[in-house]
């Protein structure tokens, strides 16, 4: 390969600057920042600590969660398997899912027993998965569904993979820095973003992200059946909610 053919910016995956991340983090041991910007220029970074450990800003969140599954469990956004991991260790059975094969070959190597490479927002109620007593959105996965109207749509899906009694976790947090600068937006729209990743020459495809308030997530979920239980909050402004279908007790 020629030395410009090293260096030369390469299209991805939307999810695979993240994975390749993740992997390097676990083959050498060290943390990796992945870069991160918005379509309207705002950019930050993601570290990749924090897919390898429960500890962190969300700590008390992911502990109220893991605490709260049970039964049979379906991780989505598994990343490096973190919690699908600790599910594990106390007993549960746990079906890992991430869009991206590297993640699901890295939630393998790290030891969870059951990983695949799916996309929730394409999952059916016929896969060969059966149904779940909890769905774990964690580290605001939910986000992936990019909008509102593709969330109403992936909240009514996902009704007909949970067991009769089954609820959804789901962590999000509003938008902190207002989207194109409209501080005066306030509703759920408001949170529908677009980002791109890139990680060591390798430019992620723009994708669809989606922040929600715990009153913009009660309103979507109502709409479609749910009720809404806000389990937790920090002081960051992140919350945790549990989503279940009208009528069901905790």
């Amino acid at each position: 390969m020629s030395t410009l053919g090293r260096w030369w910016p390469r299209r991805v995956g939307p999810a695979e600057p993240l994975a390749a991340a993740l992997v390097d983090h676990y083959h050498t041991g060290r943390p990796r920042r992945v870069a991160a910007t918005r379509a309207d220029g705002v950019c930050f970074a993601i570290d990749t600590q924090e897919y390898f450990t429960l500890e962190g800003q969300l700590a008390e969140l992911d502990a109220i969660a893991i605490d709260r599954c049970r039964g049979r469990v379906l991780d989505v956004g598994a990343g490096a398997g973190r919690h699908a991991l600790t599910l594990q260790s106390r007993g549960l059975e746990v079906v890992a899912i991430d869009v991206s094969p590297l993640c699901t070959e890295l939630c393998r190597m790290r030891g969870v027993k059951d990983a695949r490479t799916l996309d929730v927002m394409t999952l059916r109620s016929d896969e060969s998965l059966g149904r779940f007593d909890t769905i774990l959105f964690g580290m605001q996965t939910i986000g992936v569904a990019g909008g509102v109207a593709p969330l109403e749509r992936l909240l009514e899906r996902l009704q007909s993979c949970l067991a009769n009694d089954g609820e959804i976790l789901v962590d999000s947090s509003v938008l902190r820095e207002a989207w194109e600068g409209d501080t005066n937006d306030d509703s759920p729209n408001a949170g529908e973003i677009v980002l791109s990743t890139r990680y060591r020459g390798q430019f992620g495809e723009p994708f669809p992200w989606l922040y929600l308030g715990a009153g913009h997530l009660e309103e979507i979920a109502a709409g479609v059946g749910l009720e809404t239980e806000i389990l937790g909050t920090v002081d960051t402004g992140e919350f945790l909610a549990a989503l279940r279908r009208s009528g069901n007790d905790a």
